[in-house]
C-alpha cells in the first residue's frame, strides 16, 4: 500500500528576520484538503485547482513566539507547504465537514475535478524524480449523500481497460 499511495509533504519554515530556512518532511497517503468557504459562498462552485492552492499557500505567521535556530530570537515566520515527493496513485480527501466552537455544517457546494491533474507546480521545492511524473488520472471518486447528521456513501469509478464509468452502491452496481 505505501508502495502506491504514500507520497513526502515538505513543510518550511523561513525566518523572516535572518532569512533562515528549516524544513521537516511528514508522509502521506492522502492530501486532506479544504474547501475554502469564502470562495464557496461567492462562486457556488470551486475548482479543484482552487482548493489544492489555498492548501499550499504561503501562511506569514506574526508573534507566534517561534525561536529561529540561527538568530535565536522569537521572530515572525513564513511557512510554506510543498510536496517533496508523489505517490503513484494521488488521494485527494475533500473536507466536506465543517466545525467551529459555534457551528458544524456540510459543505455541500460543487468541486469541479478535472479528469487529468498536472500536480508538478505544488513542488517547488523538490528535486525529486517523482515530480517528472506528477501528472493523474482520475479513475474514482468516493461521495457522501446525506446530512451533517447521516448519509450513505457510494462511489463511482472507471474501468481503465474500457474507460467504462460505473456507480457502485452497497447491493448493485450500474
Amino acid at each position: 500500500m505505501t508502495d502506491l499511495f504514500e507520497g513526502q509533504l515538505m513543510s518550511r519554515i523561513t525566518c523572516m528576520s535572518c532569512k533562515f530556512h528549516s524544513a521537516t518532511f511528514d508522509n502521506f497517503m492522502d492530501l486532506s484538503i479544504e474547501i475554502p468557504r469564502k470562495a464557496v459562498r461567492i462562486l457556488g462552485s470551486i475548482s479543484l485547482q482552487e482548493c489544492l492552492k489555498t492548501f499550499f499557500t504561503l501562511e506569514k505567521m506574526i508573534d507566534s513566539g517561534y525561536k529561529c535556530e540561527s538568530c535565536k530570537k522569537a521572530v515572525n515566520i513564513e511557512k510554506d507547504i510543498s510536496i517533496y515527493q508523489f505517490p503513484r496513485i494521488l488521494t485527494i480527501h475533500l473536507k466536506r465537514f465543517y466545525h467551529s466552537s459555534m457551528r458544524r455544517e456540510k459543505i455541500s457546494s460543487a468541486v469541479q475535478i478535472p479528469e487529468n491533474l498536472s500536480m508538478g507546480s505544488f513542488a517547488p521545492n523538490s528535486k525529486h524524480e517523482s515530480v517528472k511524473q506528477a501528472n493523474y488520472k482520475l479513475y474514482g471518486v468516493s461521495h457522501h449523500s446525506g446530512s451533517l447528521y447521516g448519509g450513505h456513501y457510494i462511489c463511482e469509478v472507471q474501468n481503465v481497460t474500457t474507460g467504462r464509468w460505473y456507480r457502485c452502491n452497497d447491493s448493485h452496481v450500474n
